[in-house]
């Protein structure tokens, strides 16, 4: 038996390359009530991830097989009423499969504020909630630096892990508490106290001149609108904590690659810009064999960045009732605007055409 667990865990690596699991499923998209049929094609969990957030319960599973991911790009067009197919593959596909696919993204895109510029400039960069948000932060709460192993410890217990498993689910990936513990001992631990108690942390590097944000813990008692109080907090106060060292940036790592992701959202509206992941090693692509209603309600919903030869761009469906598409065109710049992002590509069943829209010098004014 264990030979045979070896020899599946030799073989897995290069049978991935070229084989992977196929889900074709059908169920009416949230909040629209428009039934949709998509193929996925992954050997991970993020495909999972993301059909539970389009999805309406419950979601039917059509069928379930391995592809030989060369003959991918024949079979997506031969599935009938399928609406859309989302393949996460690896990055030698690219060549076989260019001029297939309609958009290409990562999983992830890396999150950056600058904080060279004076404060009152970096704070214009952050949403209007934020800015109100700063004026009493500094009132109600605390923050202290901390490289005490005892910290540590009640960090990781009392904040990192049960905060990690209540907001990611099935999908937490729970560092090890001595994985952890390699990280913290380069760095240190940013408390934010309430009265004397800790009520969330993270664990920060330094590196480059940069505020590098690793991991995250609110304290396990605090109730839902305490805890994102006490999670602005952490932000507001990694960024002036980074500012009085004199850094240039804080970096915010990776957050899914959605403008519905609520750590993407939240790292956007501290004012962050928006960056590539280049470490992934494979893409995801989103094939489109026609252009339904279901397709662009999926994209109105699950706003997507994606990568194109100018640069990265939001994908977004519209499928409201015709209006003045100028009218649009501003709430969306604004909406979906970011340091790092070049424009949107849109959807829409009034346009037969993805339409271009560019940031250009375009600056929110919310």
């Amino acid at each position: 038996m264990n030979l045979l667990k070896n020899i599946k865990h030799w073989a897995y690596p290069t049978a991935s390359k070229y084989f992977s699991r196929a889900t074709l499923a059908e169920g009416t998209l949230k909040n629209t009530g428009t039934p949709f049929r998509c193929l996925f094609v992954d050997n991970s969990l993020f495909t999972i991830h993301l059909a539970r957030k389009m999805y309406e319960e419950p979601v039917h599973t059509v069928r379930k097989w391995r592809i030989w991911l060369p003959a991918l790009k024949k079979l997506v067009h031969q599935l009938p009423d399928t609406d859309l197919c989302i393949a996460i593959l690896p990055q030698c596909y690219e060549a076989n499969i260019k001029g297939s696919y309609t958009f290409k993204s990562r999983e992830w895109v890396r999150q950056v504020l600058d904080i060279s510029a004076p404060w009152g400039e970096v704070r214009k960069r952050f949403h209007s909630r934020k800015r109100q948000l700063t004026n009493t932060l500094g009132k109600k709460y605390g923050y202290r630096i901390s490289t005490d192993q005892e910290d540590f410890d009640f960090f990781y217990h009392q904040m990192y892990l049960p905060h990690t498993q209540k907001q990611f689910g099935i999908f937490s990936h729970i560092s090890s508490h001595e994985y952890l513990k390699g990280i913290f001992s380069k760095g240190f631990l940013l408390l934010v106290t309430e009265e004397g108690r800790t009520v969330s942390g993270s664990i920060c590097l330094i590196e480059d001149n940069a505020l590098i944000f690793r991991d995250m813990g609110v304290f396990r008692s605090r109730e839902a609108p305490l805890k994102r109080d006490s999670q602005s907090a952490l932000y507001f106060f990694m960024i002036v904590f980074a500012k009085k060292q004199g850094l240039h940036e804080v970096n915010f790592m990776k957050s899914r690659s959605f403008f519905s992701d609520g750590v993407y959202r939240t790292k956007r509206e501290w004012g962050s810009a928006v960056y590539p992941d280049n470490e992934a090693e494979s893409w995801v692509y989103y094939f489109i064999p026609r252009y339904t209603e279901g397709v662009v309600s999926f994209f109105e919903n699950n706003p997507a960045i994606v990568h194109t030869e100018n640069g990265l761009k939001g994908v977004v469906g519209i499928s409201g009732p015709p209006g003045s598409f100028s009218e649009t065109e501003k709430k969306l710049l604004k909406q979906f605007y970011a340091p790092g992002l070049d424009g949107l590509l849109l959807l829409s069943p009034r346009r037969s055409k993805i339409i271009e829209l560019a940031f250009d010098n375009f600056r929110p004014h919310s």
